[in-house]
């Protein structure tokens, strides 16, 4: 008996194996099913880097600002510099043309000649400056090298300072520099691009000055200069390479090293762009983070490397299964894998929190579940057992409708967004309705077309009905009153017009007849 079992128990355990390292048949079409059987998403896709068209009025704006930092006025220029921060992302294909412009109509020979004047006239004032200031013996210990000190000081702020607004190379070197100063002030991955194209444009007329606007910026130039050192231009690659150096930020563990998820998710899919072989360690330790940027972002670096990045896919299936992958699986069935095991790793905590959740509100514990629900959401918005929570929430609303009317709107309003089209959908925008119009009412801004809106949702809400019927009662008895008001405005508006009639009308008496007659003859004495 017990060798019967002995052999049972290694069959079962033979077929498990079988099942997990055998991949299994599908239709042509079909969702690839997983070791154990799960269908596996799909390899997410890299977007393209878009090339938008200017927008018409903000293209406006940034016509208006490089008008007025060329003006004759010289605090109209001042304060066209301190308006650069007001341009927001939407501005850099704008600039962008204006830029384009500004390239073949530039006079290069004359802008060098006039802006290296500027530079010494501005050098000259800060060195006036610092003579005039008193200098401890630290600061003289630390004083910068002579190349460097050079710099210092802001280009733009030199050529502003040696105004030839006639001159139309002067206009065009001093709107240039503007430029550069907007994009530096936007600061998003597109307009560092610009600023790399800036140098592949100008060459040395800018480098120095765009070297300082990335230190500028530092990490959020990263994505666009690991982007660059593919650029077109070798000389662009060099530089690109050389100001990765000076950030620290050259190889993949360092270029990651920034707490800005926007620009790390712009960095790894910048090594996506360049299939980057040597970053698909790095960026593989991103793609199970719990921040869906940066997790989405990472897979799509690795599915944009591709077959290049096979060694690090089998090297990090073997790590999470103990496994090495079936031979026949290529890069992408191995990068699918890895996907779905951290995917199932990851939600392992949201199930379980899940699963606590229903169960207090199977308790009626229902703050306690959508305390619950709230964390599974904030994990996975697009959790696939969401519309089980909607009952509960419908309940917790119901339950503080009258106490905190406004919470259980926003309630209620989550409800819907988990599952918008259900059967109850309808019926759940009502109620919806219906308390917005209360919300309104205690607001002392009654609003009926929200009610009525509640109604026809659903004609079986009986409090909207009731909400809307009282509404309208209260209306009608306003007019009413009012209407009783105007009749009595009326009614005294009559009477002092007849008694004003009656007062006009009335016969004066002469002053004659109010005095004795003098020719009266006076009666006799008695």
């Amino acid at each position: 008996m017990r060798a019967a079992l002995i052999r049972r128990q290694w069959v079962a355990a033979m077929l498990l194996g079988a099942l997990f390292v055998t991949p299994v048949a599908r239709a042509e079409g079909s969702p690839t099913p997983t070791a154990v059987g799960i269908a596996l998403a799909e390899l997410p896709k890299l977007a393209p880097i878009p090339k938008l068209e200017p927008d018409p009025a903000v293209q406006k704006e940034v016509d208006r600002l490089l008008q007025r930092i060329t003006a004759d006025d010289e605090a109209t220029r001042k304060d066209a510099a301190g308006a650069f921060g007001e341009l927001g992302p939407s501005a850099v294909p704008a600039v962008r043309q204006r830029i384009l412009d500004l390239r073949g109509s530039l006079d290069r020979e004359k802008a060098t000649a006039m802006l290296e004047e500027a530079r010494k006239v501005g050098r000259k004032r800060l060195r006036a400056n610092d003579e005039t200031k008193p200098v401890s013996k630290k600061a003289k210990k630390g004083s910068k090298p002579k190349e460097e000190a050079e710099d210092e000081g802001d280009w733009l702020d030199f050529q502003l300072a040696v105004p030839h607004v006639k001159d139309p190379s002067w206009r065009d070197l001093t709107r240039l520099l503007a430029l550069e100063r907007m994009l530096t002030a936007i600061g998003t991955t597109p307009a560092v691009r610009e600023l790399v194209q800036l140098y592949a444009y100008f060459g040395e007329l800018l480098r120095v000055d765009l070297q300082r606007q990335m230190t500028k910026l530092r990490d959020k130039s990263v994505p666009a200069l690991i982007e660059a050192r593919q650029h077109d231009a070798k000389l662009v690659q060099r530089w690109a390479n050389k100001e990765l150096d000076s950030l620290g930020r050259a190889i993949p563990g360092e270029a990651v090293g920034t707490g800005d998820a926007t620009v790390l998710a712009d960095v790894l899919r910048a090594y996506g762009r360049t299939r980057d072989v040597d970053a698909v360690r790095v960026i593989l330790s991103f793609s199970n983070s719990d921040r869906i940027q940066l997790r989405d972002a990472a897979r799509e670096a690795v599915a944009a490397i591709g077959e290049p990045g096979s060694w690090q896919l089998k090297d990090t299936y073997l790590g999470l299964t103990g496994q090495k992958p079936p031979r026949e699986w290529g890069w992408d069935r191995i990068a699918r894998e890895i996907f779905g095991l951290q995917d199932r790793s990851r939600m392992s905590e949201v199930y379980k929190l899940m699963d606590e959740g229903v169960a207090l509100a199977e308790q009626g514990k229902t703050t306690e579940a959508i305390a619950n629900f709230d964390k599974v959401l904030a994990r996975a918005p697009l959790f696939e057992r969401r519309r089980e929570m909607v009952p509960t929430y419908i309940a917790h609303a119901r339950a503080i409708e009258q106490t905190h009317r406004e919470e259980a709107l926003e309630v209620l309003r989550k409800a819907l967004r988990l599952d918008p089209k259900s059967e109850g959908a309808s019926a759940l925008a009502s109620q919806i309705a219906y308390l917005e119009g209360l919300v309104s009412i205690d607001r002392g801004q009654p609003d009926r077309f929200v009610l009525a809106r509640a109604v026809d949702l659903d004609p079986a809400n009986a409090k909207a009905r009731q909400a809307l019927a009282g509404l309208e009662a209260k209306v009608e008895e306003r007019k009413a009153s009012r209407g009783r008001q105007a009749a009595a405005v009326s009614v005294g508006a009559l009477a002092l017009v007849a008694m004003l009639l009656i007062a006009i009308r009335r016969p004066r008496r002469s002053p004659a007849s109010a005095s004795p007659d003098a020719t009266t003859p006076a009666p006799p004495d008695a």
